[in-house]
């Protein structure tokens, strides 16, 4: 007994040397461990709002690069919330910027070093009855429009590292609706070529929408201009822009897009044979826009008041036999067709009727050729000899017939008819 007596002051002395070492070991994690957080956004005024988590593993949580999007001149207040696992508030939060160290915070210490100018950086204790709790806070009234990346380690006495980043994005406050300084210009292009609209617009951040025809709203068509490649005859119409910001919004004026299609031959004039004194019409069948005009050709030269899709001849002559092309033409282009061929044939002449011998005349009766020269010939003899023109009827209307009187009488004189162009 009195060994134990005068060793258990001894015993008690040790025990209390190792008190401090053991609540150590059940309140502090290992120098090698690292304490488990979680990083979160918080909008407006209310913690964690919106909240981000980024997990580094199975039980650990760290910091990760968050992007915050405000508006200048406008108050705001953001809160960046640290809860820490393992109940330690005596966190550090190192804050570095441009690679360069900024500050140490600890609860309730504040920095404007390195900050978009008008904000505060603030890590402190809100006592919010969560063990542990640790919040950042950016607040303050922006002055100026910029981007700044920072790098937060967060850090304790015996515990590893936890990096992270984040980024504050300012943005230009838009104090007005946006005002369109150069409106998009109408166009004229032809089929198969390239269109583009363009808008200028008052300072960003801007959102653009595209419409067709004023209502049809054009997919993915949200930047300040837009271009329709290989246009088509559908693609013509009425392109506008509607451009909004914070602010409000506005309307372009109406672009209008002409499209031009050259002449395209759907239909070839044919070629034809023809007897002389009749009629022939060619054609052409052909589309393209704006409107058609057209010019028919009789081998390379114009023909004078030929301007239309057809071409009509009437009392054809063996002369109008050749190669005929129409060129089609408008503002896009021009096209000439194929060659169709006339060729002119010369009708059989007609026979004599109705002869009639007197002492003193020789009449008799035909029917003329219409359109073309009907030329009555005499001989004396019907083989060989001479055949004179007796008379030459002009090109006749209609096929009436003609009697003819000669009044010499000769038993001896032969008649006949010989059609000419």
């Amino acid at each position: 007994m009195k060994r134990l007596t005068r060793t258990l002051p001894l015993i008690l002395a040790a025990l209390l040397q190792l008190l401090p070492l053991l609540r150590n070991i059940v309140t502090s994690p290992a120098a090698s461990s690292s304490f488990a957080i979680v990083l979160r956004w918080g909008v407006a005024s209310a913690a964690a709002l919106g909240a981000y988590d980024a997990r580094s593993a199975a039980s650990n949580y760290f910091t990760s690069a968050t992007n915050f999007t405000g508006t200048v001149n406008l108050l705001f207040t953001n809160k960046l919330t640290i809860l820490s696992s393992q109940g330690d508030g005596q966190a550090l939060c190192t804050i570095t910027t441009n690679g360069v160290a900024v500050v140490v915070l600890s609860n309730g210490q504040t920095t404007t070093v390195g900050m978009p100018k008008g904000l505060t950086f603030k890590f402190f204790d809100p006592n919010s009855g969560v063990q542990g709790s640790l919040y950042c806070s950016i607040s303050g009234t922006v002055t100026n429009v910029c981007t700044n990346a920072f790098h937060v380690d967060l850090s304790r006495a015996g515990s590893t590292t936890i990096p992270g980043d984040f980024t504050i994005k300012i943005l230009a406050s838009a104090s007005s609706a946006p005002v369109i300084t150069n409106q998009p210009a109408s166009l004229t292009n032809n089929v198969g070529n390239n269109a583009t609209f363009s808008v200028t617009v008052g300072t960003a951040p801007l959102n653009y929408q595209w419409y067709f025809n004023t209502n049809t709203a054009l997919l993915n068509q949200t930047n300040a201009s837009v271009t329709i490649t290989n246009i088509q005859l559908t693609n013509a119409g009425t392109y506008s822009v509607a451009i909004t910001n914070s602010a409000g919004s506005t309307n372009s004026s109406y672009a209008l897009l002409t499209v031009w299609q050259p002449p395209v031959i759907t239909n070839q004039p044919v070629s034809y044979t023809n007897m002389a004194g009749c009629s022939r019409t060619f054609s052409v069948g052909a589309g393209g826009v704006p409107a058609l005009t057209y010019q028919w050709r009789f081998t390379s030269t114009g023909l004078p008041g030929a301007a239309a899709a057809s071409l009509s001849l009437t009392n054809i002559l063996t002369s109008q036999a050749g190669a005929y092309t129409v060129v089609i033409t408008n503002s896009a282009g021009s096209v000439t067709s194929s060659v169709a061929n006339l060729v002119v044939t010369n009708p059989l002449p007609p026979a004599m009727t109705g002869a009639v011998k007197s002492s003193s005349s020789f009449q008799f009766t035909f029917t003329p050729v219409v359109g073309l020269t009907n030329t009555v010939l005499t001989n004396g003899t019907l083989f060989g000899g001479t055949w004179n023109v007796f008379t030459n009827i002009p090109p006749s209307a209609s096929s009436s017939p003609i009697t003819l009187t000669n009044l010499s009488g000769s038993a001896s004189l032969f008649y006949r008819v010989m059609i000419q162009p």
